[in-house]
Order: C-alpha cells, then structure tokens, then sequence
C-alpha cells in the first residue's frame, strides 16, 4: 500500500508539473505481478514458456493514451503499449518461474482494444487482446480475450488522471489473469483440468481474504 500511495503521490506531482507547462506526458508505470496470479502458477505444474512477438492492430493507440486533456506514454522495451505487455507477461512468468526464452512453447499477442477513461465518478480501462501458444510451432491455443477494469475517480484531475495512469496496470493484470488462468490455455498445456485452476484461483483468494482487486 505504502508503494502505492507513494506512486500516486509521484503521479499528482508530475500532473501539476505538467499543467504548469501547459500539458502533461506521463509514463506507465513499471508493472508489478499480480500476487494470485504467481501463486497461481506457483501452485500449477506449467511447462515453462516464452514470450514471441506482440504488437498492436492498425486502429489501437500504441504509443500513447488521451487521459483527459494529458497523455499516458507507452513504457514498453520498444515504447508501445503491445511491448508493455509482453514485458509484463515475462515478469508473471519469471516471478513464478515459468519463464524460458528457449522453451518451445511461445506466447505471440496482438492488442485489439486499448482504452483509458478517467471519468468523473468512475474511471474504466478496457483491454482486448489475442493470444496466440504454439509449442515447437504447432499452434495450441488461439484466443481473444478482454477484461475492462473499473475504479471510484473524481471530478478532480489531480486525483482522477494520477488514479487512472495506475489502474491502467490493474487492467494488465487482470488481462493477463485472464489469459493465464483461461480454461482452454490450461487444456492446451495438458498440465491440469480448468476445473483445478480455477479452484486453485478460488482457494488462494479465500486463503489471503484478497477479493480480487489486483491493484496493488
């Protein structure tokens, strides 16, 4: 929590500075894994996996992100949304050691949907992305799959852009969630039933009281 407050502290000082200029530009922050998610793999069986090629359809934002009269600037390898994402897919792998650049079986994405709301009473990110698992080439798994994630805001930009920019993070985890603990993804490993991972998911909640919210 102490992280948290200290980030949205760093936000609110960078949206001042940016209206004293005229605008602001602010980065995504640094992802941080979810915690049901690693136990989550930490409990499964996964063979280890390797992040391939993401990118982003010709009509999604990729670079930067309209946060009402500011911008939220892409933080991946390559300064696009779709690279922080497959940045933040390693860091859930590497965090539950499930990460192998050379194993044969690779995770490719493609954003489709890319979308940050900072409203008034309630701000919203809408993700949609499609996954694509092949192992030593033959495709596993092919999937769309979208989360929209939701938060109180504020009429207050000072409190609603810098709540917006991390929630934007809260959404990536819950995507990526998503993708990780699907049915069908767990299916096409063949490690164990969608039935045991979603109790895996369920008991891990019920263990730590954590009722989901996976912003940190």
């Amino acid at each position: 929590m102490a992280g948290a407050r200290f980030t949205l502290h760093r936000l609110a000082g960078l949206l001042v500075a940016g209206w004293l200029a005229g605008c602001a530009a602010m980065p995504t922050p640094s992802y941080q894994p979810s915690v049901d998610t690693t136990q989550l793999l930490l409990q499964r069986r996964d063979a280890s996996m390797a992040a391939g090629s993401f990118s982003a359809a010709s009509d999604v934002p990729n670079r930067t992100l309209a946060v009402r009269a500011n911008q939220l600037s892409a933080d991946g390898i390559d300064g696009t949304f779709s690279g922080y994402l497959r940045n933040a897919l390693i860091i859930e792998l590497k965090t539950a050691g499930r990460f192998d650049e050379d194993s044969p079986i690779r995770v490719d994405g493609t954003l489709l949907r890319n979308e940050l709301n900072a409203g008034a009473g309630t701000g919203s990110a809408t993700l949609e992305a499609h996954f694509t698992v092949t192992r030593r080439g033959a495709r596993i798994y092919d999937k769309s799959l979208t989360v929209v994630h939701k938060w109180d805001s504020s009429f207050m930009g000072a409190i609603a852009i810098p709540a917006a920019v991390q929630n934007y993070v809260g959404a990536v985890q819950k995507l990526l969630q998503k993708f990780l603990t699907d049915p069908d993804f767990v299916r096409a490993l063949g490690q164990r039933s969608a039935q045991s991972a979603q109790s895996a998911l369920s008991s891990t909640r019920i263990r730590t009281g954590d009722p989901g919210n996976l912003v940190r």
